[in-house]
């Protein structure tokens, strides 16, 4: 990945390089956007490609996750040199979608082995060592139809070797067993009945369905949720799954290994109710999921005050792998304004929030610990938004593209322990993270 984000640092940078030193690009307009040319180890492959595109391939890049570009550039076998994995589609042929596989050769490229499969997209893509052999494996969601994917990993050799294919909605990888191999989860179900979680493990030379883990939510509630992989407060890796019902309460398993003197390990639902066989964390859902919300380095879990803003104070739990919970943050989320503050211990029980619009282009967020104002954090938009940042008291904290953020110290400032350093370092933009398999 390193090796890949250089490459298109390189090719930047020497296509910036071109246009500052005055080079002609010729008439066509179409040569302004052209790649400058490729260093001469890539030659070989962009002819190779060329080729394919000739017989009527075109290239197709994954729908969703980390490798969205038609064309990858990933070390396979831990050589520290970059094989190429290129996604093409040909609608003339059986089975349209194809992944071609190349090892660098010298100064060039040579074919080491391709993919196919019918369907109509590929939903995303993975490479991951799931068998411990420090070749990473090639990990693919095809999509079949509108409603139909299946999940295949491939161990790519002079052949491609499949290694498993089944149904999916979603998945994820984890090691959660923390024995060095990666662990592949499979979400599935039938679109009604509570789904459950396939965990695939290298077991006996195959990849297998090694434990299975029910849920708490049904698809149609998981498909307005999120699959996140975090930690315990043990800091033992978890994957977190929340379902959203209806009702928009937010249902979340904690899903652990966990071993015991009856056997050797089991992934399990830390959080389930054993009478009811559902999670006990069920919260108002106000568009967040798990994340690190306090950086230190464990999953916390949201839970908001208000039930039916999005704008809102909120708790964060940590929860142990034997599913007990507690509060370690509160934050107040201005989701219509795209950030959020990490209150001071101090104010968690005492705060009160309100916002209001002051003017056209400005939004005013007030604190007040036991009534007495603390701190206003503006939201400024609009073409003087840099001149009402520095207004009166006012000093600016954030400039984004289009808004500008500032803030000012009230009379209760100084009482409460409220600096300009400390209100800066509270504040954060509400940034959408990439999760697994799309970012959900």
């Amino acid at each position: 990945m390193r090796r890949e984000k250089r490459l298109i640092a390189v090719l930047a940078a020497l296509f910036m390089s071109l246009l500052l030193c005055g080079c002609e690009f010729g008439s066509n307009v179409e040569d302004l956007y052209a790649l400058p040319k490729m260093p001469e180890e890539y030659t070989g492959l962009n002819q190779l490609l060329d080729e394919l595109r000739a017989e009527g391939y075109e290239y197709i890049a994954p729908a969703t996750g980390q490798y969205l570009q038609p064309v990858h550039m990933v070390d396979l076998d831990g050589d520290h040199k970059v094989e190429a994995v290129a996604f093409f589609r040909n609608a003339n042929e059986e089975k349209p979608l194809k992944i071609f596989v190349y090892r660098a050769m010298g100064e060039s490229y040579e074919l080491l082995c391709s993919v196919e499969s019918s369907g109509s997209s590929i939903d995303s893509v993975r490479y991951e060592d799931l068998n411990g052999d420090d070749h990473r494996e090639l990990i693919v969601g095809w999509k079949m139809t509108a409603d139909v994917q299946t999940l295949a990993v491939y161990n790519l050799r002079r052949e491609a070797l499949p290694l498993m294919s089944c149904s999916y909605s979603r998945y994820t990888i984890e090691d959660i067993d923390n024995n060095g191999l990666s662990d592949l989860f499979v979400l599935r179900g039938d679109g009604t009945a509570t789904p459950a979680m396939e965990i695939y493990m290298w077991q006996t030379n195959i990849l297998a369905v090694a434990h299975q883990c029910a849920l708490s939510s049904t698809m149609t509630e998981l498909g307005r949720g999120s699959i996140v992989n975090g930690t315990t407060l043990e800091g033992r890796s978890a994957i977190f799954v929340t379902g959203v019902t209806e009702e928009n309460r937010a249902i979340t398993d904690v899903l652990v290994w966990q071993e015991s003197i009856f056997n050797s390990g089991n992934v399990v639902n830390a959080v389930v109710d054993e009478d009811t066989g559902r999670s006990e964390l069920v919260q108002p859902y106000r568009q967040l999921r798990p994340g690190d919300i306090n950086g230190d380095g464990f999953t916390e879990i949201p839970a908001p005050e208000n039930t039916t803003q999005s704008d809102t104070l909120v708790y964060w739990h940590q929860c142990s792998a034997l599913g007990y919970s507690h509060v370690v943050s509160k934050t107040y989320h201005s989701q219509s304004n795209g950030w959020f503050f990490v209150l001071p211990r101090l104010w968690w029980d005492r705060v009160t929030v309100s916002a209001q619009e002051t003017m056209a282009g400005e939004n005013q967020v007030l604190m007040s610990v036991d009534g007495c104002p603390i701190i206003a954090i503006y939201t400024l938009t609009g073409e003087n938004r840099e001149v009402r940042a520095s207004v009166g008291e006012r000093f600016l904290i954030r400039r984004q593209t289009g808004v500008v953020y500032a803030a000012e110290l009230l009379e209760g400032a100084e009482i409460y322990g409220m600096d300009p350093a400390q209100l800066r370092s509270s504040f954060n933009m509400i940034v959408e993270e990439w999760l697994p398999n799309g970012g959900w």
